[in-house]
């Protein structure tokens, strides 16, 4: 684990006091650890707030700094400038994408906002691509098996999404920009607390025109039909290419807020809220609607959650919470439908103990589609219990986790999580662990047909992970360092292919997967510098074919370097990436990339601030998936107002 705090956060926790205990769900509180120096606490890596320097798991904090300094686009372009996660994408902003979080599978990694599952029931996956930044306040990331945490899924990780909450004075956010390729931006936003009562809420706007999603270049217009014995088209067909060659743009729209109450001291009921409208406009393969109009979809994002957080004992936390998320896409100009909602309820009890601290918890998932596409099953539910205790004792840091999930599909299923950590140094530690995960099919997986032949598999099975890893980690006197060893065996792997003679995609089960690899992390205040780097060696392997995973680059390298002049910020990130293939065969082979990335922030008074990003700078032509565009260079230019 490495937590790579902003020069900024490190200012502001040295003039805090030490911090009480944290909320599960409250912002970050940084703890008083040295005159100069904060921890982060984090809860994502033991679903309790716990201080970053005690934790065994492999974690990544953003805080909302870095979040502004992103610009704008989605959760997943920030995602993708992070250590251990690589990215697919079918064209520009919003197009359908991808994120394998230390090399495992798109869907094996949960989405929580606020401690609550999003994503596709039918495709197992979230739209990271269609989530804004304007609505995230920090991101923690937690990379490695988190099923004993978080249960089906968890086999690469877990990313969790903070929203804003109020406290104090009333504080007021606006922002606004433009930059090419007709990309706008504008945002605002209130929040603070009165009395019993705390409020948050954000409204946010962002639209691209983008770049054409498919990459020339297009074969010759030929307006003649499908000749089946020629196996060719001939006279009246009406595919065109250049229908294919315009901008396929992007917007969405968000609200999202909460508002909590204090019904007594450590009693608190609060509820979230949070909706993202989206419409994506993307390529028909040349047979778009008639005039050469893009096809597309509207999409919906939205989380709705009570909860109620209770202080049963000095040493006892209860937080109950019922809630429920929607995955919506509908076609435009088509008739394609993917509606998915799950519904959740969760029990969680705190407990501190005299050695180390306790957790234990109930959820309970439903899952549910309303689909165009005829599928055999079209709900499930998973009922879970689950426990963990964490704890350090003087040079020794422990983490016992352990849960059971029964599928109304696939039966029980009990995983396990266990971790040492051993202080040799006040400033250097080694952690080593051992866990397992797993991941019920999804029901694209084992119903889905249409009518070009790609259909799923009802007989597939359950894919099964263990994962061991050891680190050595350094953190004292502003520089953090760690380099991670692990080796994710997987079972029963899921993954589609075209297969001949038709090519009708489908999912294959391959006998075994192993991802192992290196990750290597280092910051560090040099001066009036903030300097981090990472650095990615990764072996995705089929083992049953010996071949490389698809989409997933066996090396990747990440740098950046901030500094301040007075009122004046500059920085600049370099992102490098080995080639991949593009497909299971290892047949498409996508050549490797290097970006560089620059921003500019400089104050105007303690309110305003004008803010300048420009990504691929050199305008670097490079594909995550074949026949794809990505985007060129992106110039960017707003300004923020945040009253004080």
């Amino acid at each position: 684990m490495i937590i790579r705090p902003s020069l900024a956060a490190l200012a502001v926790a040295a003039a805090l006091p030490a911090a009480h205990a944290a909320s599960p769900y409250d912002s970050p509180v940084l703890l008083a650890a040295a005159p100069t120096e904060q921890p982060v606490v984090v809860v994502t890596a033991t679903r309790q707030a716990q201080r970053a320097d005690e934790l065994i798991a492999s974690i990544d904090l953003i805080d909302r700094e870095e979040i502004e300094r992103a610009g704008p686009g989605s959760a997943l372009d920030l995602l993708a400038r992070q250590p251990g996660v690589q990215i697919s994408s079918n064209g520009g902003p919003g197009k359908t994408s991808s994120l394998y979080l230390r090399g495992a599978n798109a869907n094996h990694t949960i989405l929580l906002i606020d401690g609550v599952r999003v994503g596709s029931v039918t495709a197992g996956q979230p739209s990271l691509e269609s989530l804004p930044l304007s609505q995230i306040e920090r991101i923690e990331i937690l990379r490695g098996p988190a099923s004993a945490l978080y249960g089906a899924d968890a086999i690469g990780g877990v990313i969790q999404i903070f929203t804003k909450r109020g406290e104090g004075p009333a504080l007021v956010e606006a922002f606004g920009g433009a930059g090419n390729m007709g990309t706008t931006h504008i945002g605002a936003g209130v929040s603070g607390s009165t009395g019993p009562w705390s409020y948050a809420l954000r409204a946010a706007e962002y639209n691209t025109s983008g770049v054409s999603a498919r990459k020339g270049p297009y074969p010759a217009y030929d307006p003649t039909p499908w000749d089946p014995s020629a196996g060719q088209y001939g006279a009246g067909h009406n595919y065109n290419p250049a229908r294919d060659a315009d901008r396929d743009g992007f917007r969405s729209r968000s609200l999202g807020g909460n508002i909590g109450y204090t019904v007594a001291p450590g009693h608190e009921l609060r509820l979230n809220l949070m909706r993202i409208e989206s419409r994506n406009w993307y390529d028909g393969g040349g047979y778009n609607a008639v005039g050469g109009a893009d096809v597309g979809n509207d999409a919906v994002t939205e989380v709705v959650a009570l909860e109620s957080r209770n202080r049963l004992a000095p040493n006892w936390q209860s937080t109950l919470r019922v809630a429920q998320s929607k995955d919506e896409s509908t076609g435009f100009r088509n008739t394609n439908r993917f509606n998915s909602k799950q519904d959740q309820i969760l029990w969680q009890n705190d407990v501190k103990l005299p050695v180390g601290n306790l957790m234990l918890g109930y959820e309970h998932l439903e899952q549910r589609v309303d689909s165009s596409t005829t599928y055999t099953v079209k709900s499930r539910d998973i009922s879970s219990f689950m426990a963990g205790w964490n704890a350090a004792i003087d040079k020794h840091l422990l983490q016992a986790n352990l849960r059971h999930d029964s599928n109304s599909q696939f039966g029980d299923k009990l995983t396990h999580l266990v971790g040492y950590g051993y202080r040799i140094t006040p400033a250097l530690r080694a952690d080593a662990s051992i866990g397992t995960s797993f991941k019920a099919p999804t029901l694209n997986d084992l119903y889905y047909i249409d009518s070009g032949g790609n259909h799923g598999n009802p007989d597939l099975k359950a894919e099964q992970g263990r994962n061991r890893e050891v680190a050595l980690r350094y953190d004292a006197a502003g520089t953090r360092a760690s380099v991670t060893y692990f080796d994710n065996k997987i079972s029963n792997l899921i993954e589609w292919a075209a297969l001949p003679p038709t090519y009708a995609y489908v999912p294959l089960q391959t006998g075994q997967a192993r991802i192992k690899g290196w990750e290597l992390a280092y910051s560090a205040l040099i001066g009036a510098y903030e300097v981090s780097a990472s650095v990615d060696l990764l072996d995705p392997r089929d083992e049953a074919n010996d071949r490389q995973l698809a989409r997933r680059a066996r090396e990747a390298a990440r740098a950046g370097v901030t500094r301040s002049f007075g009122k004046l910020t500059l920085g600049s990130e370099v992102l490098a990436s080995g080639k991949r293939y593009s497909n299971a065969a290892n047949t498409e082979k996508l050549g490797g990339y290097s970006l560089v990335n620059l921003f500019a922030h400089y104050k105007l008074d303690r309110d305003w601030r004008l803010e300048a990003r420009v990504n691929n700078l050199f305008d670097k032509d490079y594909e995550l998936a074949k026949g794809y565009n990505t985007l060129g260079t992106g110039v960017f230019v707003g300004v923020r107002y945040t009253s004080r």
